[in-house]
């Protein structure tokens, strides 16, 4: 394990030396499955292919295993350094933030943007649980828009789900496909005044059932 960890000390800091990567970031997860956390350069796209095939050139290779995540940012302790226990909430932010901009078709969407504030909406919410789904094979209910409604947020609840930032993207099903009897029963969960405010809808005044 030791001679593990510096070879991924070792690829970690070649990619920090690339023009294309503002840090990497090197651990093993609980299973020991090893993992390089990569933070783009601004103005870089993330091409893992790329940066593997540069790792495997160098004397130590990376190890047979290791995946590249992309993070959008990296999680940092008070003192400034990187908090290593929120890596994985920061991996799988990195595959939820490009789902979020397709959704709302604006690429400056950030990990602490409001889905409401954004213009959210009933239909858009059961997309995304889809797309939520197709990727990391994790049921995400629709009650989480109300309490967990940044990309940031449920990012967290994923992995309390059981989200891997490694996880390779299942299957994918047309929106249209989604199961009607999850999705009711998905909605039966909601209280009336988060089910008025997913359609949209504000309660009336008087309607004392949509408080409580």
């Amino acid at each position: 394990m030791d001679r593990t960890k510096h070879v991924l000390d070792t690829c970690a800091a070649v990619l920090h030396r690339h023009p294309a990567v503002r840090e990497a970031i090197a651990t093993t997860h609980g299973d020991g499955e090893p993992v390089v956390y990569v933070l783009p350069a601004e103005g870089h796209a993330f091409d893992a292919a790329e940066l593997r095939r540069i790792l495997q050139q160098e004397p130590d290779p990376l190890p047979e295993g290791t995946a590249l995540v992309q993070v959008p940012e990296l999680p940092r302790t008070e003192d400034g350094g990187v908090d290593h226990a929120l890596l994985p909430v920061y991996g799988v932010l990195g595959g939820l933030l490009p789902l979020w901009r397709e959704a709302f078709g604006h690429e400056g969407i950030g990990p602490d943007d409001d889905f409401f504030a954004l213009g959210g909406y009933s239909m858009l919410a059961v997309r995304l649980v889809g797309r939520v789904a197709d990727r990391w094979g994790v049921d995400l209910p629709l009650a989480d828009f109300f309490d967990l409604s940044t990309a940031l947020d449920v990012a967290h609840r994923l992995v309390e789900l059981g989200a891997s930032p490694t996880a390779a993207e299942v299957a994918p099903h047309a929106a249209d496909e989604l199961s009607l009897e999850d999705l009711l029963a998905d909605v039966d969960q909601l209280s009336e005044e988060q089910a008025l405010a997913l359609l949209g809808l504000e309660a009336s005044p008087g309607d004392d059932s949509a408080r409580s």
